[in-house]
């Protein structure tokens, strides 16, 4: 079997059907043809997953580092994806480094995940899901979109 493939059934079993199911239902919150880095006040906060399927440019780039068949790759893969998190706070871009965030709680929670894969991604969350930086920038964004939201009336 071709890796493309592999890794679409991968991703697709990943997801349980609760899972789906919420996906489904909040999957009016995030457009897919919306480009978030440029258009970053689109974007929705939540304390979930949500969105780490349909905002691009960063799904694209996630996804491909989203890897946990092996313990080998999800060490390998949560670092990548850390490194990205960082990435994103240096540049200031809020929507990357919460969609990097959200990859890591995912690969730490999601029940297809072995368990095994799971203590990596939980370890590279746990490192950075406090950080300060973090919490700035998305208090920041907050505020600007709330900014936004009051001039254009979209409350």
């Amino acid at each position: 079997m071709s890796r493309v493939l592999e890794s679409y059934f991968e991703r697709q079993a990943m997801v349980s059907t609760k899972e789906f199911l919420k996906i489904v239902e909040n999957a009016n919150r995030w457009k897919h043809d919306i480009n978030y880095s440029v258009n970053p006040l689109k974007y929705e906060v939540t304390d979930d997953c949500g969105g780490m399927y349909t905002c691009e440019p960063y799904k694209t780039k996630l996804l491909k580092l989203w890897r946990f068949s092996t313990p080998a790759a999800s060490k390998e893969s949560s670092k990548s994806i850390k490194g990205m998190f960082f990435d994103y706070l240096n540049e200031g871009d809020f929507v990357g480094a919460d969609l990097a965030l959200k990859y890591l709680r995912a690969g730490s929670i999601r029940d297809a995940i072995p368990k095994k894969s799971k203590k990596y991604f939980k370890l590279a969350y746990k490192e950075i899901k406090d950080n300060i930086k973090y919490f700035s920038l998305r208090k920041e964004f907050e505020k600007r979109k709330n900014q936004e939201q009051e001039r254009y009336g979209e409350r």
